[in-house]
């Protein structure tokens, strides 16, 4: 699996513009870790991993 984090800036949006629009039937949730949760498991079958660590820190 290839972290999400290491992936080009482009392909890091394009991939966040395609989860929004399939979850956009989705029940929201307000949890960060279902929404870690329900984008990992929708990157998985693209061989992309997504965990806390590939959050952006504050600076």
């Amino acid at each position: 699996m290839t972290p999400f984090k290491t992936l080009p800036p482009e392909t890091q949006a394009k991939l966040r513009e395609a989860y929004a629009k399939d979850m956009e039937t989705q029940v929201k949730t307000c949890s960060l870790d279902d929404k870690i949760a329900r984008f990992n498991a929708w990157l998985a079958p693209q061989g992309v991993s997504f965990d806390l660590n590939d959050l952006p820190r504050r600076k």
